[in-house]
């Protein structure tokens, strides 16, 4: 058995870097963002992975946090970039390589805090993803 966690990875970065209405708004996707980035940005964050296998296939649940981060006035701006961040990774199902398969992709939380700095808004996409071999 093989682990999807990179190939999720890479296919995750490649749809919101790659999807126009999100691309228009922040200034990149990252899985470590430069100290100085200027927001809004994402970042790929942490990633669980349990056993979903079966008798037959090979299977892995894997909950995939996905952060943006926004120094707009309120809430509005990073509530938009999180709601187009989950249309991006629904709008059709990501393309997995190294032979993995996703069976199953579906929202799992949503979460809008302030960040200690008392300006930047965090907002976190926590996603699950049921991915075969």
């Amino acid at each position: 058995m093989r682990s999807s966690l990179w190939p999720l990875q890479k296919a995750i970065y490649e749809r919101l870097s790659g999807y126009d209405p999100l691309i228009q708004r922040i200034t990149g996707v990252f899985d470590d963002a430069p100290r100085e980035q200027e927001a809004p940005y994402i970042t790929i964050g942490e990633v669980t992975a349990t056993d979903w296998g079966t008798k037959v296939n090979d299977g892995e649940n894997i909950t995939i946090t996905l952060h943006c981060w926004s120094e707009y006035p309120g809430q509005k701006e990073v509530k938009e970039i999180l709601s187009l961040m989950l249309e991006a990774l629904s709008s059709e199902p990501l393309s997995l390589e190294g032979g993995f398969s996703l069976d199953f992709g579906r929202l799992d939380m949503l979460e809008v805090i302030d960040d200690p700095d008392g300006v930047t808004k965090h907002g976190i996409l926590r996603v699950r993803f049921l991915i075969s071999q």
